[in-house]
């Protein structure tokens, strides 16, 4: 896998900081940016055109299914994954309704997050 560029919104600074450390310890995989909120995401994808966004699912300002609406709306190639603590089949239904291209839950994200961005990713090359 070529290198992959990841934009991290999420609420919380300790939360950004974590996956930004987690992501860069596998190879193909750099973070390009962070944002705190649902609006700053949508102004940085559109900035650094990310190949992946993860997003949180509640942020003050614009959460992230909104956020994901819009950026799908405006950057149609980026893959956006929502990263939330909420397990809830709903809000992943509601998820892939406004573009996502997958739901990882926090509590899952040492299992589940380099291979949700591994198949976003190879799904988006094909």
């Amino acid at each position: 896998m070529s290198n992959v560029r990841i934009l991290i919104v999420d609420d919380k600074q300790l939360v950004r900081n974590g996956l930004r450390l987690f992501l860069e310890l596998h190879d193909g995989m750099s973070v390009c940016g962070e944002a705190s909120d649902g609006l700053e995401g949508i102004k940085k994808a559109f900035e650094l055109k990310p190949d992946v966004i993860l997003l949180d699912l509640s942020m003050p300002t614009l959460d992230g299914l909104k956020a994901a609406q819009l950026i799908r709306q405006g950057s149609p190639r980026a893959e956006i994954l929502i990263v939330t603590s909420h397990h809830s089949l709903e809000a992943a239904r509601l998820a892939a309704e406004v573009g996502a291209s997958g739901y990882v839950t926090k509590s899952l994200i040492t299992t589940d997050l380099v291979p949700a961005i591994e198949e976003a990713v190879n799904r988006h090359a094909a």
